[in-house]
This record gives structure tokens, sequence and C-alpha cells, in this order.
């Protein structure tokens, strides 16, 4: 959980009896290859920091076509968004249309929503951090919106081998289409010019 720890001092000062009342919060828990921890259907009521391994968020579109959401990787001391959750049916209380699955041996801390935001609601401080986390979510939304929107698929395709290279490496071809709004076929097109 060191990474977790940096990551909130990044963005508040915090003592030893600050970390126990976050860690507090947090339950370990092991997943294998393949095994699902989310499961779309459900209201979420829990967000999990990926400790180790890859994990997948999904959704299945109305056609039936398996779309990748996000990639949670915290891997040989390489992180990427190891925060998995969906924040959106937490709060407007709706069943999540995301799945989440381990693409690899996991070790992952979950906690609940309803804790973090008894925590976040206790001091100043803690909402701060709060606000801190939601401020980097909706930069990181809008900038994948921007993205999708406004580049042309090879120009996606390079700007996600620039800020993310780990997608191409740990996703098959037709699930890496899918995070860059792209077709396999086009995909294939220009990984092969």
């Amino acid at each position: 959980m060191d990474y977790l720890r940096a990551y909130i001092e990044d963005k508040i000062d915090i003592d030893e009896d600050d970390w126990q009342k976050i860690t507090s919060l947090f339950v370990r828990k092991e997943y294998a290859k393949g095994e699902e921890i989310v499961s779309a259907g459900e209201i979420c009521q829990k967000v999990y920091y990926v400790s180790s391994g890859v994990t997948r968020m999904y959704m299945i579109d109305t056609e039936g076509k398996d779309l990748t959401f996000a990639v949670n990787y915290n891997k040989n001391s390489y992180r990427l968004d190891p925060f998995a959750g969906d924040y959106f049916s937490y709060l407007t209380k709706t069943e999540s249309d995301l799945f989440c699955e381990a693409l690899c041996d996991c070790v992952i801390y979950e906690a609940d929503f309803s804790k973090l935001d008894k925590l976040y609601a206790s001091e100043l401080k803690w909402m701060t951090l709060a606000k801190a986390i939601t401020d980097n979510q909706l930069v990181t939304i809008y900038q994948r919106m921007k993205m999708m929107n406004s580049l042309t698929a090879k120009e996606k395709y390079e700007r996600m081998k620039e800020i993310a290279p780990i997608y191409e490496e740990v996703l098959p071809d037709y699930q890496f289409a899918t995070v860059l709004g792209i077709a396999p076929q086009s995909l294939s097109r220009i990984k092969n010019s």
C-alpha cells in the first residue's frame, strides 16, 4: 500500500494516526486470473485499489460487444490508475454497467464508498483529499473525451502508446481497439502501416 500512501500524501499531509484511519477502511483480497471483481447489474458500493496485478474495467453494449473502459495496472514498479470501481453508480444509486476482471493474479484492497464518505466528512483535510481525487478524475475524463472526439484513429493510437503503452501490452487487439473507439480492422491497418 506504499503507492496509496504516496498518492494521498501528494494531496494532503497525514501522520501515522491518519494513515491508520485510512488503512482500517480497506480489506485485502486476492483474485485469480480471470476472476470477476465487479459485476454489472449491481449498485457499486466499493472502490478497489490494485496493490499488485492488472485488472480490466469493461462493459457489454446493447449489441453484445465487449468494450474496455480502463486498465488498472500495478505491477513491476509500474503503475497506471490502480484504482477501480464505478463511482457514478455509487453516486446515482443506479446499477453499474461495468464489469471488472483480473487479468492476472491480483492483490486488491477494497473499501466501502460509504465509509470513505464518512471519513471525508469528518475533517477539512479529508474533504480536501476527496476534492483532489474528484478533480483528478474529472480531468482524466475530460482528456479522454477530447481525445476520442478530436483525434483521428491513428492519432488516438499514437497518443495511447505515448501515455499508456501498457494497454497494448496487456490487452488483445480487439479489446485495445475498443479503448481507442475504433474497429479492430482499423487498428490492424494502423499497426501495419
